[in-house]
Parts: structure tokens; sequence; C-alpha cells
């Protein structure tokens, strides 16, 4: 038995190095593919909610979603695999991605005369509010107006800020352009 106790200590104090084996490309681009669309539907609102609790269970029970995460929080983990993925394919993509922040950007175009109020407005609400010129100057009476708010997409909370944020540009003469980068 000694001798038995000796050889399993031994050998539970050798350590195996890990070992990194890439895909084939064909491969990666397939799976970044799956990855894209299950995204794309998702961000959509297109998935059916029983396979969207079943991917963030998988995701909270395997992974990295923490416990009680959100289909906006399963949105933005697909959104950095994406990138990883597409970082993981490239050779000149720079360095392995951070997480994205977890935040939404949201865009109003707005009249000139009401862009205080608007500012204002969405600081009242919580969010991170820049000013920008219209993209060609063509539209010197209005202002774009950049909004950072913590609700993601498809979260409910996002489209109840969506309908806000809507209702706020309609009442500063303007229109509300949508989400993204």
């Amino acid at each position: 038995m000694a001798a038995f106790t000796r050889n399993f200590e031994a050998s539970s104090v050798m350590r195996v190095e890990p070992r990194t084996r890439a895909l084939p490309r064909r491969d990666l681009e397939a799976i970044f593919g799956v990855l894209v669309v299950v995204h794309g539907y998702l961000l959509a609102g297109e998935l059916p909610p029983d396979l969207v609790r079943r991917l963030v269970g998988r995701l909270t029970d395997c992974g990295p979603l923490p416990q009680g995460a959100s289909a906006g929080e399963l949105n933005a983990l697909l959104a950095d695999l994406a990138q990883r993925m597409h970082w993981a394919m490239a050779e000149d993509y720079g360095d392995y991605p951070e997480p994205m922040p977890r935040r939404t950007i949201y865009h109003l175009d707005v009249a000139v005369e009401a862009v205080d109020a608007c500012v204002a407005a969405l600081a009242a609400l919580g969010g991170e509010v820049s000013i920008q010129p219209t993209e060609d100057g063509t539209h010197p009476d209005r202002r774009r107006i950049v909004a950072e708010f913590p609700d993601l997409p498809p979260d409910p909370s996002h489209h109840a800020r969506v309908a806000q944020l809507s209702s706020l540009a309609k009442r500063c003469g303007g229109h509300y352009l949508g989400f993204g980068a």
C-alpha cells in the first residue's frame, strides 16, 4: 500500500501542460456563421423564448454568463464571441478583443433650438450624452445627439428606452434614429 501511495503522490504532482490546437479555417468560418446568425436573430427578437432560456442556462451553467442573465446579456456575449472568432480567423487583427461595454448607444436627431432641453432630459434619465453635427453638414438646423444607457437589446428595458427616446426626440422637433455604434 505504501508503494501505491508513493506512486500515486508522485503521479499526482506531475503537471500536464495544456495543448492548443487550431481548428481548420473552414470550421472556424462555419462556427462564426452560426454564431452570427443566432446573434442576429436574437437581436431581432426572432429566437423562440424557450431557445433563449436554454442558451442563457447553458452559458450560465457552463460558461461566462452570471446567474440571472438576461437575453440582452446573452446578446452582448454573442457579440463578444463573434468578435473573438473574427480575431481567431484573422492574422492581422491585433490584440485579443476585450468584452464590449455593456451599454447601448442611442442616436437622436433634433432641432438645434431643442438641443439643450433634449440633452438635459437625457442626462436626467441617467444617460451619458454627447452632441454631434449632422454627418454631411447639409442640415445646419439639426443636431445628432448620442446617449448611452445600460439597457441591452433585446431586453424589455431596451424596448422601453426606445419608446422613451422616440417620444423625447419627437417633443424636441426631431426623431429617434436607432441604436448601435
